[in-house]
């Protein structure tokens, strides 16, 4: 199996999850698309490197997921990229080896297998089954996409948007303390 060594996760990332390697170290078995390979490193240091390069790391995303969903939960998703609409979510607790990471927008379908196991169904024509009862994995599937519109609503609160122009404040710094003063008519941006 092919091995790389500078991967990001991307919209075509489907599922990622620990493989011990022949050389004892952890690695990421990663499907992209229709392509399946290692990444020479752990799932979690992948994930905190695709998110160092989309401006976050895993310790700050983590976070921010536990500030917005609460702090009852456990395992909780991660977004990796909003603009790019890179939403993943763990198994079982992302110590742990066997944890699969889920990209939310890859998973269509899921089917029960007895009690504990789920069938899940992917973007092309990919499937897993994993140890996890159905209604687990949906209630996973939810809190992502929960995460998800919180995310995206706070951003749509602060949107902007230009009104009548008004008088605005100029601020200068002089001699080591700032001034106001009112200035002619500007745009104003207001929040909706």
């Amino acid at each position: 199996m092919e091995i790389k060594y500078n991967y990001l996760i991307n919209k075509k990332t489907i599922l990622l999850y620990g493989e011990i390697h022949k050389n004892g170290e952890l690695y990421t078995f990663v499907i992209d698309g229709e392509d399946m390979f290692l990444v020479a490193m752990p799932p979690v240091k992948l994930i905190d490197r695709s998110l160092m390069s989309y401006g976050s790391n895993f310790k700050g995303a983590l976070k921010s997921s536990q500030l917005l969903l609460g702090k009852k939960r456990k395992m909780y998703p991660i977004k990796i990229d909003g603009s790019l609409d890179i939403w993943v979510f763990p198994t079982k607790s992302y110590k742990n080896e066997n944890c699969v990471w889920f990209a939310l927008n890859h998973v269509k379908n899921t089917q029960p297998r007895g009690v504990k196991f789920t069938k899940i169904c992917l973007s092309n024509g990919h499937t897993i089954e994993i140890v996890m009862k159905e209604s687990a994995f949906r209630n996973k599937c939810r809190q992502t996409e929960e995460l998800k519109e919180i995310i995206i609503n706070n951003t749509k609160i602060s949107e902007n948007f230009l009104t009548e122009p008004k008088k605005g404040l100029m601020i200068v710094e002089k001699k080591g303390s700032y001034k106001c003063k009112t200035v002619g008519r500007v745009k104003v941006i207001k929040s909706n």
